[in-house]
């Protein structure tokens, strides 16, 4: 059997991941970071149509993830980033020349193409690069990107701007810089993208993977993962204010959770070397980030809320770098279909990070509660406890690492 090749560039690779998944998220999250801006005199935004901007590249990865995927099987991953950051870079641009809603729509729009590529994209990327145990330790890497990256810093310098445009500018910067960097260390995998088989239509690769009852579980288990990961991007940080009534504290207490979903992304990879089944750890992690989802708000204010959000963090970065490692661990996914499993997994993640916060789980909290924070932090704490429920239905043998179907590994 032929040998899985390791390649020392693979360090570059990662590298390249986690910075431009930082670049991206530092240009979408920035909105959200600097909300009270966006709405303000100068822009005069609505509460509705904030959330619409905000959400809009989620709504980007749902329609183009499948095809990104599939298109990377077909082509090269390479190919699809590059074209990809380029769209991102021309929405990043856009919105630093217009504040009208249409115009930000649309180039937030636009700028969901990029993160659309690389999210689909991710899982292949690091089953070639990173085979065997190093593909969840390599994930969890490029989930510190998003999180402990760029999340923590557009959470913490976005409510520090003095206008929306400085967060645009940044925004576009990051864009383009992401572009520059892809262009120029980006490289195809040395020993074939498409496990040596030659190029199939798109629709026999969609087909194939269709069919296959594990990758539908996988998707609807991050369709609840990351749309609860996003109630707790949208509403953290402003339920945090209402609750301290100072905004400073509550952008460091969303920082810490930042880094905290980073650390978990990263040191639990590692632990789970030595973890034989995926299905209990992802389970257990999930139902404890739904009680720690309600007890931020639950309890009074204090050095218990900074510990409960911390934890809370932590358990999301076991949750999330799992959940992207799925499509390399699921029985009967062959190599060359990675990517537009990936593709899948990536759309429903991506519809349930733009669907349920805004259209489910904010209005049901205020027809019930007035939409306190609590109420909302409970809608995300059911979100992530139903992505536990659907782990279940995988293969009681689902392993925490790559199953290589090669022989051993060698540098």
């Amino acid at each position: 059997m032929a040998e899985a090749k390791v390649y020392g560039y693979r360090w570059v690779i990662l590298a390249l991941a986690f910075l431009v998944h930082c670049g991206l998220q530092v240009a979408i999250l920035i909105t959200m970071g600097m909300g009270s801006l966006m709405m303000g005199p100068d822009v005069g935004l609505s509460v509705t149509e904030f959330s619409m901007i905000s959400t809009m590249p989620y709504l980007t990865g749902f329609l183009f993830g499948i095809v990104g995927g599939a298109w990377a099987d077909r082509k090269s991953i390479r190919v699809v980033m590059i074209s990809g950051l380029s769209v991102a870079v021309v929405g990043g641009l856009m919105r630093t020349v217009s504040m009208s809603f249409p115009v930000l729509l649309l180039a937030s729009f636009l700028l969901g193409f990029a993160l659309a590529a690389l999210n689909a994209n991710s899982a292949k990327l690091f089953r070639l690069w990173f085979p065997g145990k190093w593909t969840s330790i390599a994930m969890g890497i490029y989930i510190l990107g998003a999180t402990a990256g760029g999340g923590a810093i557009a959470m913490k310098v976005g409510p520090m701007l003095t206008d929306p445009h400085t967060g645009f500018m940044i925004g576009a910067g990051c864009a383009i810089a992401c572009l520059v960097l892809w262009i120029f260390l980006g490289r195809t995998y040395p020993g074939g993208e498409n496990g040596g088989e030659a190029a199939e239509p798109m629709t026999k690769y969609l087909g194939v993977v269709l069919k296959n009852k594990y990758v539908w579980i996988i998707s609807f288990v991050m369709f609840c993962a990351f749309g609860a990961s996003i109630v707790e991007n949208n509403f953290l940080t402003a339920g945090l204010v209402e609750y301290t009534g100072d905004p400073g504290v509550a952008g460091s207490v969303s920082a810490a959770n930042m880094i905290a979903v980073g650390v978990g992304g990263v040191v639990m990879p590692i632990l789970l070397g030595n973890v034989k089944k995926l299905k209990p750890v992802f389970f257990v992690a999930a139902l404890l980030m739904a009680v720690t989802d309600v007890l931020i708000f639950w309890l009074p204010f204090g050095a218990i809320t900074w510990a409960m959000v911390i934890l809370q963090g932590f358990f999301m970065g076991v949750i999330l770098p799992m959940g992207k490692t799925l499509p390399a661990l699921i029985p009967g996914v062959r190599p060359e279909h990675l990517g537009a499993v990936g593709g899948i997994q990536s759309s429903f993640q991506n519809l349930g990070a733009w669907i349920l916060p805004a259209y489910i789980i904010a209005p049901v909290a205020t027809s019930v509660a007035g939409g306190t924070p609590l109420s909302l932090m409970i809608g995300g704490g059911i979100a992530v406890a139903l992505a536990g429920v659907f782990i279940l239905f995988l293969p009681s043998d689902t392993g925490t690492v790559v199953k290589l179907e090669e022989g051993k590994v060698s540098e």
